[in-house]
């Protein structure tokens, strides 16, 4: 359950296309679990807007709403960057991710590539 959640929340596959990774398990316990399920679609339009829209070098915020008391935000800060075209004019961009809630951080990478029906896809680029 887990893994079926993180790689929806990481891979985007809800909103972004589907994506294929290798075995995920070192995720395991990454900060993104902690997104409650029921945002995991906000988040992943955030992913998808900053992705379409904030040039590289900018950066772009989102924070998870706590949905129970005392429960600390997930923060997320987007910085696109290495837009590039590929040789069959694809559009691929890195999005790296700084994660915290309270003390913990994590920082992440993906690359993602724009398919023709307009959908990012990570990629193994």
């Amino acid at each position: 359950m887990r893994t079926q959640f993180l790689a929806a929340t990481l891979m985007l596959a809800a909103s972004l296309g589907t994506a294929h990774a290798a075995n995920l398990s070192f995720l395991n316990e990454s900060i993104l679990l902690r997104i409650p399920k029921a945002q995991v679609s906000e988040f992943s339009t955030e992913v998808g807007r900053v992705l379409n829209d904030v040039a590289d070098g900018q950066q772009s915020s989102w924070a998870s709403k706590p949905v129970r008391a005392r429960q600390v935000p997930v923060n997320v800060t987007f910085a696109p960057r290495n837009t590039t075209r590929t040789s069959k004019g694809q559009t691929c961009r890195f999005l790296a991710a700084d994660v915290a809630q309270g003390t913990a951080k994590e920082n992440w990478g993906f690359w993602f590539c724009k398919q023709e029906n307009g959908a990012w896809r990570a990629s193994a680029r």
